[in-house]
């Protein structure tokens, strides 16, 4: 009979050891950080498309994922305050930024990046201390940070990097 007490006892306890390990799983994730990235500003250096005004939206990819903004219509400057945010492991994340020019078969990469024959920005943020790197500065999170093109179909942009943990 203490045999069956005994199985009783241990059977009971395996819910509640499942739930246990459900809530660490769930603590642990919890705890991964989020980046976000907020791009403030985009403004046209020069004419993006020959006959018509650009259609600019992003591709940012953070940590392996990429995330699509939408289109917005291009004046000489833009404020989309377009957010993309990803939940990532702590740790230095790699970070693209791309800006497009919608256009009805392919859409053009538009110059944001200060060096010859590279358009887009990549650049790394560490979580654990909050450090934008990658560019001739390194920045903190929260800081403004602002890239140029000098290319043809040449823009500037402004973003901000925030991390929450």
């Amino acid at each position: 009979m203490s045999k069956f007490r005994a199985l009783a006892c241990a059977l009971a306890a395996l819910p509640l050891s499942a739930i246990a390990l459900g809530t660490t799983a769930t603590t642990a994730a919890a705890k991964d950080p989020e980046v976000i990235i907020k791009i403030t500003r985009v403004r046209a250096l020069d004419q993006a498309d020959a006959f018509s005004k650009g259609d600019f939206y992003a591709k940012v990819n953070i940590g392996g994922e990429t995330i699509s903004t939408p289109p917005v219509k291009q004046e000489s400057s833009i404020t989309p305050n377009w957010v993309v945010s990803r939940k990532v492991k702590a740790g230095v994340v790699k970070v693209n930024i791309g800006v497009f020019d919608k256009d009805v078969s392919v859409d053009d990469p538009i110059d944001i990046n200060r060096i010859d024959n590279k358009r887009d920005l990549d650049f790394t943020i560490n979580t654990k201390t909050c450090k934008v790197e990658g560019f001739a500065s390194t920045y903190r999170c929260g800081a403004k940070i602002s890239r140029a093109g000098k290319e043809k179909k040449a823009a500037e942009i402004t973003f901000i990097v925030t991390v929450k943990k």
